[in-house]
């Protein structure tokens, strides 16, 4: 007889039956009916937030892109070095100013790489600094241009400035060229108490860009700055203020949703602060932001309301409960306890056969035969896996050490053999030193002959360095063109330092007809007392820096 078969003959109790399904069918039905209510209020909640918070700034974007617009401003910006154009075009722009929340405005122009800004303390100067690409706090206004981005929001300090600010960025155009960019700001804290923090006491609000950066939140600290800069494991995530892995993924398909449906409400179950909530996101185009509200479901309306109803079939579904588990007990959990010993055997690479009673059903016992032929293939299988593991985590460990290019130690191999000597210095006296070998002007031959020439040049060095040490220290390629070479006393570190500057072995190498020049520049340090691994290489590379720039 069937699991089934048996289950349908003992649970006779038609009432009790009744009441479990029935306290099923009202529990989820509660449940859906918070959700309903909760995903219409969500709704309300973000269309009105959107039209409560977020008019301020739409407001100043709109201003912005006007101000992008000004004829005198564009006609300036192509030609930066026209006193009159600029003139006029700050005339214009200090009209413009007035109608801006905080009566300021910025302008970055591309051709003379100028920043200019003005508020009412300007008086006149609007010229603040030259931006430079190579700057970290100038590198948004370049991935703007880079990136075309008409409209960019920036949460951003500004060093120069000494401000803090919410920054809407527009690029001004003149046909498909870009010309600069513009914009104004609005102070953050401000901004926050007026928009963020006047929140419902239901739910958490906060805005995020595509990638789910948080932009605004009440909590300022978790918020991200320059988010166009910022590499990506430094900026904080929205998905960081949920509990697991599932959560995030169900968000981040509701950001994506929600992208492709401007305006429409996309809603989502997540785990947040230890509670189960329900996540409302909605994409506002005009300000390429999403919203997303957080409401907690069990403080918006919390199941207590039912436990009238709860109390009633709680009683029902003990009874039903005890006669299931006497009948579960017998037809499948003590079957399962025997197939869970046996598997748990196995997991110890021991072979167990399962002790079934009489009770056990139909559907087990077939389960634990085909249990017993996998177990025994799962075992021999089992070895031979862990035969191959073995040896590719050897070969792994090796390959983790050594340099794929040159088969010489990498940074990582040749640390290990440093602290290794370090050791033996701290403890018995045993000294060794370093000798620092720098390839002198290998970048000229990977742009005159390609990297294929340099790779081979490396290759041909490294063999080069073997032969010369030899047995008496250690070669690491240390990255680049640098090579380290740890030696066990002072004589041979003089001696393969003099051999390196006077051997003209090396010095030609033919690369398909050409021939390539290398010279050394090289550098050595040899340990003293309260050496540390960093001090010991920083004294070679500055003796070998000192070699290099004295020989320029």
């Amino acid at each position: 007889m069937t699991i089934k078969s048996r289950f349908l003959l003992s649970t006779t109790g038609i009432l009790l039956l009744t009441c479990f399904f029935s306290w099923l069918s009202i529990r989820v039905l509660a449940e859906d009916l918070v959700e309903s209510w909760v995903e219409r209020y969500a709704e309300k909640q973000a269309r009105y937030d959107k039209a409560r918070t977020l008019l301020p700034l739409i407001q100043e974007i709109n201003l912005s892109k006007e101000f992008a617009e000004l004829d005198s401003l564009k006609a300036w910006a192509e030609q930066p070095n026209n006193e009159s154009l600029k003139q006029q075009a700050f005339i214009d722009a200090e009209e413009f100013r007035m109608r801006f929340a905080e009566k300021s405005y910025f302008i970055a122009l591309k051709k003379n790489e100028r920043y200019y800004f003005s508020d009412d303390d300007a008086s006149g100067k609007f010229y603040r600094y030259t931006l430079e690409s190579s700057k970290e706090s100038d590198a948004w206004f370049y991935q703007i241009m880079e990136h075309n981005l008409d409209l960019h929001l920036n949460v951003n300090p500004d060093v120069e400035l000494g401000v803090i600010k919410l920054w809407s960025d527009v690029l001004i155009r003149q046909g498909d060229e870009i010309l600069g960019v513009v914009g104004t700001g609005l102070d953050l804290s401000d901004f926050l108490d007026q928009m963020v923090e006047k929140q419902d006491v239901y739910s958490a609000i906060v805005f995020t860009n595509y990638e789910g950066a948080i932009q605004l939140y009440q909590q300022k600290e978790l918020i991200n700055y320059s988010s166009l800069t910022k590499n990506a494991e430094g900026k904080k995530l929205i998905f960081q203020l949920l509990d697991n892995e599932e959560s995030k993924e169900r968000l981040k398909q509701a950001l994506k949703s929600a992208k492709n449906r401007p305006n429409k409400i996309e809603m989502t179950r997540v785990d947040k602060d230890g509670t189960h909530q329900l996540a409302s996101v909605i994409y506002i185009p005009e300000i390429d932001w999403l919203q997303v509200n957080f409401i907690d479901i069990g403080r918006f309306l919390p199941l207590s309301e039912f436990s009238s109803l709860f109390v009633v079939f709680f009683v029902s579904l003990v009874v039903a409960l005890i006669i299931f588990y006497v009948l579960l007990s017998l037809i499948v959990t003590k079957p399962l306890a025997e197939l869970d010993l046996s598997i748990r055997q196995l997991g110890k690479n021991r072979y167990r056969v399962p002790q079934l009673s009489y009770f056990a059903g139909t559907e087990i016992k077939r389960l634990v035969s085909h249990y017993e032929k996998m177990s025994t293939s799962l075992l021999e299988y089992q070895h031979q896996l862990e035969e191959k593991v073995k040896e590719r985590t050897a070969e792994l460990n090796r390959l983790s050490i050594l340099d794929p290019l040159t088969e010489l130690y990498n940074r990582r191999g040749f640390e290990m053999y440093m602290k290794e000597y370090l050791a033996s210095w701290q403890k018995d006296q045993k000294s060794f030193g370093l000798i620092n070998v720098d390839v002198n002007e290998f970048k000229l031959i990977n742009d005159r002959l390609g990297h294929a020439a340099g790779d081979f040049v490396l290759q041909k060095i490294a063999s080069y360095l073997l032969s010369v040490v030899d047995e008496k220290g250690v070669v690491a390629r240390w990255g680049g063109d640098e090579f380290l070479i740890l030696v066990r006393d002072k004589q041979e570190q003089d001696r393969i330092s003099e051999r390196l500057r006077s051997d003209k072995v090396l010095h030609e190498i033919d690369f398909n007809g050409d021939r390539v020049s290398v010279q050394f520049s090289i550098g050595n340090a040899f340990i003293q007392d309260q050496d540390t691994l960093e001090s010991l290489l920083h004294r070679a590379d500055k003796a070998m820096y000192a070699v290099k720039f004295n020989r320029q």
